[in-house]
């Protein structure tokens, strides 16, 4: 089920496989094993990544690839959030507080 989902996310892309694991820096060999047996979870969060898609689609737990624009929303927010300096993170805490309040 793995190899299947990873394979068709490769293509929505159009990235053979092999390439992706190459781009990432993954053994050559990672790709071949994946048929057999899925990625460990760190690889698995690598690949969703980068793929754009759930690891629940790439494990076969969903048919749905396509990840909750609200999830991903939240991450991207999260991402910028972490580089801002500790005191421009305090004063956006302060303002949520203050509209959630």
């Amino acid at each position: 089920m793995f190899w299947d989902n990873f394979y068709k996310a490769c293509e929505s892309k159009n990235i053979k496989p092999t390439a992706l694991v190459q781009k990432l820096g993954l053994s050559s060999s990672s790709a071949t094993t994946w048929k057999k047996r899925p990625p460990n979870a760190e690889t698995l969060l690598i690949l969703a990544d980068y793929l754009e898609v759930s690891v629940d689609y790439l494990l076969g737990r969903t048919e749905i690839p396509e990840i909750d624009p609200a999830n991903k929303l939240q991450a991207e927010f999260f991402k910028i959030f972490q580089k801002l300096p500790f005191e421009e993170q305090v004063a956006l805490m302060n303002i949520a507080i203050q509209k959630a309040g």
